[in-house]
């Protein structure tokens, strides 16, 4: 077809696969020869269909902050052709596309080494405290920017400091309880001392010519660690009729290398401290494993992360009695009190280890 341009899928200076894309709607019309199957990412690993899905899905959500009307505004159609445009470029992972009439290197152009610009000075918000030395290396910058396959649904952006990424959120609405919410999810995996966690910050954002409140937290993925999502870890593997999607999650990390009680303690440390906080989005994006870039091997699990949506943020009153043992979760379950019964182990949270009320009240001032 007319519109259709060829590229390599890439992983760093690798050639992964052969991909004719539309350059109307940046979506993967074709998989072309697999030149090395073996470095498929997870989830698009199984078909040639599987991984037109995972590139759909590696472009920043529509819903995310104003990104639609942004877009239109920029005669971009899609987001998937906004991440086209950007080489599918990411700040989680090291896949991109490769024009094959040009001789790009991994060097050249990946995020994890070179400055980036923020292409679209709209898409986001300003961060205020981070204002500052934003950008330290010029010399190195790309064209081409990380927010374009930034996934949540959230305003965020990601942004440099002191030769570090960052990755900047601001909320739903202006309680900034979101962004709360993470810092004292911190607080409570620090006096745990349990698990690998992201520490999250507050910090201050303008949105909309409006300051308030946002919280960032550095990038856990670099030059030599990809992070792989359960949702794509589990798919990467087909699931066997009987076995429960946690349970599948379970298997295919053990198929990896990772000790298999070593994750089913994370799981039930992970349930545990979501439950403290009543968090009601453990999504299969909200969590994952790491992967070393050059032997493809997994490391471990992901440190937790994104736990904004808990303490009741979006409830106009707090539930009680009966209500409290009937809350809905985006989780491997539907309800938070079914996700307990994975549990084996409730000592994995110590309860005279979490915050005190002066301890929270110190953290916010």
């Amino acid at each position: 077809m007319h519109n259709e341009q060829f590229y390599y899928l890439m992983h760093q200076d690798d050639v992964v696969a052969l991909l004719s894309i539309d350059n109307i709607s940046g979506s993967i019309v074709k998989v072309g020869k697999k030149v090395r199957k073996e470095l498929l990412p997870p989830g698009g690993n199984l078909s040639a269909n599987d991984l037109k899905k995972w590139w759909d899905r590696r472009a920043v959500p529509v819903k995310q902050g104003d990104i639609e009307n942004i877009l239109k505004n920029h005669s971009i159609p899609t987001t998937q052709q906004y991440l086209f445009r950007n080489l599918g470029l990411s700040l989680s992972d090291h896949y991109w596309i490769n024009p094959i009439d040009y001789r790009l290197q991994w060097e050249d152009i990946n995020l994890f080494y070179n400055s980036f610009k923020d292409d679209l000075e709209d898409i986001c918000f300003n961060a205020i405290s981070f204002s500052e030395n934003r950008l330290m290396d010029l010399s190195n910058q790309t064209s081409f920017s990380p927010n374009a396959s930034l996934q949540g649904e959230l305003r965020k952006k990601w942004m440099i400091r002191n030769g570090e990424r960052f990755l900047v959120k601001g909320n739903y609405g202006t309680s900034y309880q979101q962004s709360i919410n993470e810092v004292i999810a911190s607080l409570i995996h620090k006096k745990q001392n349990k698990m690998p966690y992201t520490s999250y910050h507050l910090c201050r954002i303008k949105v909309d010519d409006v300051i308030g409140i946002g919280c960032v937290c550095k990038d856990f993925s670099s030059l030599d660690t990809e992070f792989i999502s359960g949702y794509d870890m589990m798919n990467s593997v087909r699931r066997r009729n009987d076995q429960s999607e946690y349970e599948h999650f379970i298997a295919v990390c053990s198929m990896n290398g990772l000790d298999e009680d070593a994750v089913r303690d994370f799981l039930e440390y992970q349930i545990l401290s979501d439950f403290v906080i009543t968090n009601t989005d453990r999504h299969y994006n909200n969590f994952g494993v790491l992967r070393d870039s050059r032997t493809l091997k997994i490391i471990g699990m992901a440190p937790i992360f994104d736990s904004g949506n808990s303490m009741f943020w979006n409830k106009s009153y707090l539930p009680y009695h009966n209500d409290l043992l009937n809350i809905s979760v985006n989780s491997f379950r539907k309800k938070e009190t079914d996700l307990l019964r994975y549990v084996k182990h409730t000592h994995l949270i110590d309860i005279d280890k979490l915050p005190t009320t002066e301890e929270v009240q110190t953290l916010l001032q």
